[in-house]
């Protein structure tokens, strides 16, 4: 089990296929689910060893852990995931219906949060525990099934990742933590709507959730070079945020040790423009600082891959497929965030992914086909450009407070 560590497994040693899910708010998110329901059809889904997400992917990410999915054993005849639609994409497209994000930031205006320093990541758990019922559940009590799943967040004390493993991961209660601090089991009151929370808790619109780590029993560890003091006062509140912060592609837990790495990048693409407020000065500089570690790992992966070192392939929001450049760059332009999205920006995102993985994967990775269905891409009502165009156009538009219902059980929609 890689634990942050630098890579000490040799070449030969690897094994299985990883797939990481990027950052990138719901946008993110329902695109991955297009490249999921692909990958689920062509047998790839169900044969992962690992699954790694930040941010807007941990959300999907997390779903797959539903206790209630169906995953196929060795030689299954069918290598399908059961329960897909009911348990994955179905509770995905009603929580990307909601507008969690402001509600979850009023909610510090509560008046028993007024002194609560991460009283707005809190609020973002307490939404997703209630659209999504099982997520209450303690992250050491999911049910070992499937994949491992790995949710990605950023120590921002000592500027490295943080991990959060599930019990599949790390039996049998799970493990989290990050090389400088330790690592441990998480506690009991640790719930799955916590994990993925702090991995969607982008600064600074969400400050860092805060861990007491000197009541986790926390192993191992290397301290740099603060002071004992430094040290204590860290452990009494590990200060932990977006995944994305620190590795917005999810790739650090997989690209060490597994033989397969399939990347699903639905987060911002980076474009030349001005800035004209001090806000937007400092999310454009915490963007800069991610796209170009984001680049780093992206070279070394196809450089590795180039060698012969990995398989796998990487396919992102940008890839100019099935839709024409003009809607593709409609869509690039999305806003990443966690409020509200339309049906119709839903369905365009998630065709999209469908899409681009089926052509990415069978051009870098077709020998990890196992069922070779036609595709059928998922809502043909917007497979037409002018009706896509249509469909996300003003999407990219931030407003202070949002769009969607603030309640999950009014924006559900079948697919």
């Amino acid at each position: 089990m890689d634990l942050g560590q630098p890579p000490v497994v040799p070449w030969a040693g690897r094994h299985g296929a990883g797939l990481c899910l990027s950052g990138g708010g719901f946008r993110a998110a329902l695109f991955h689910l297009g490249s999921l329901r692909r990958l689920d059809e062509l047998g790839i889904l169900g044969g992962l060893r690992t699954v790694s997400g930040v941010s807007g992917g941990s959300i999907i990410a997390n779903l797959l852990c539903d206790p209630r999915l169906r995953w196929p054993g060795p030689g299954s005849a069918d290598p399908r995931v059961g329960g897909f639609e009911d348990h994955v994409a179905e509770p995905l497209r009603r929580l990307a219906g909601t507008n969690v994000r402001t509600p979850a930031i009023l909610g510090r205006l509560r008046p028993d949060r007024w002194f609560v320093q991460d009283g707005g990541v809190r609020a973002m758990a307490d939404r997703f525990a209630q659209a999504v019922e099982w997520w209450s559940t303690p992250l050491a009590e999911v049910g070992v099934a499937g994949p491992a799943t790995v949710t990605g967040a950023t120590d921002i004390a000592y500027g490295v990742d943080w991990r959060f493993w599930d019990p599949t991961a790390v039996a049998p209660y799970g493990w989290m933590g990050d090389y400088r601090v330790g690592f441990a089991p998480p506690p009991a009151w640790l719930r799955v709507a916590d994990v993925v929370a702090t991995s969607c808790a982008f600064p600074p619109v969400f400050g860092p959730r805060r861990i007491d780590g000197r009541a986790l029993g926390l192993q191992g560890g290397t301290p740099g070079r603060e002071t004992a003091a430094t040290r204590q006062a860290i452990l009494a509140g590990i200060p932990l945020s977006d995944g994305g912060v620190y590795d917005n592609l999810g790739l650090e837990p997989v690209w060490k040790d597994h033989a397969t790495v399939l990347v699903s990048d639905g987060g911002g693409v980076f474009r030349a423009r001005s800035t004209r407020t001090p806000f937007g000065l400092m999310l454009r500089t915490v963007q800069i600082a991610g796209d170009g570690g984001t680049s780093v790992r992206v070279r070394w992966l196809h450089s590795s891959m180039q060698r012969g070192e990995i398989a796998g392939a990487t396919w992102g929001l940008d890839e100019v497929i099935g839709y024409p450049r003009d809607v593709v760059e409609a869509v690039n332009a999305i806003r990443t965030d966690l409020d509200g999205f339309s049906v119709g920006e839903q369905q365009v995102l998630e065709r999209h992914g469908y899409l681009v993985t089926d052509a990415l994967v069978r051009e870098h990775a077709p020998e990890l086909i196992a069922s070779d269905v036609p595709a059928r891409a998922p809502h043909p009502e917007v497979a037409s450009p002018q009706v896509a165009l249509a469909a996300v156009r003003g999407s990219d538009r931030r407003t202070v407070l949002g769009r969607g219902p603030w309640r999950a059980d009014r924006a559900g929609q079948k697919g």
